[in-house]
């Protein structure tokens, strides 16, 4: 997710990416733009990713950039997926939190 946080921000401000789920830490910039334009970064069980996207996961569609592979810009509907915040819309990092 960190290779794609340059773009974070002009995708936010054009109402893309509000709710992002990946693992890791993610950039000052993601936590600003979370912050200026009301996104979130959520985290998830790590290990269970084939478990979880069987029983959660309804609807998979490209949205821009398909030839980019994994790197388009998808939308995915979740039911159920058992997610936690790791940035809020305030800018807040569960990462910075001591």
């Amino acid at each position: 997710a960190g290779r794609m946080d340059s773009y974070v921000p002009t995708f936010q401000a054009a109402g893309g990416s509000m709710v992002m789920l990946a693992k890791g830490n993610r950039s000052r910039q993601v936590r600003e733009s979370c912050k200026t334009n009301g996104g979130f970064y959520l985290g998830s069980i790590g290990g269970v990713a084939a478990k979880l996207a069987l029983e959660s996961i309804r609807k998979v569609e490209v949205l821009e950039y398909p030839e980019l592979g994994m790197e388009a810009v998808w939308k995915i509907e979740v039911e159920n997926f058992p997610a936690f915040i790791i940035t809020d819309d305030k800018g807040n990092d569960f990462f910075d939190i001591g």
